[in-house]
């Protein structure tokens, strides 16, 4: 039997390290960073990537950068079980 909470929080840290990949991609094509740029960054990394799982932690990642209210909410519940 797998650990959820192992696999929940090997998830969050997958998302964490794709905001960053896109943080730096940006930084090194100089490009601003905010919200919108980061998004749309993750958007097209998401665009090239063949793997629909990996697809899904682009999206939750964009979720994460858009509505940071909801997924910290989602976090404390989880952790309130």
């Amino acid at each position: 039997m797998k650990d959820r909470a192992y696999e929940s929080t090997t998830k969050e840290d997958e998302i964490c390290c794709l905001i960053g990949r896109a943080v730096i991609e940006l930084s090194d094509a100089t490009q601003p960073l905010n919200k919108s740029t980061l998004s749309l960054k993750l958007l097209s990394m998401a665009d090239g990537e063949g793997d629909d799982d990996r697809v899904l932690l682009y999206w939750l990642a964009r979720k994460a950068i858009n509505q940071p209210h909801q997924v910290v909410n989602l976090s404390a519940f989880r952790q309130a079980r």
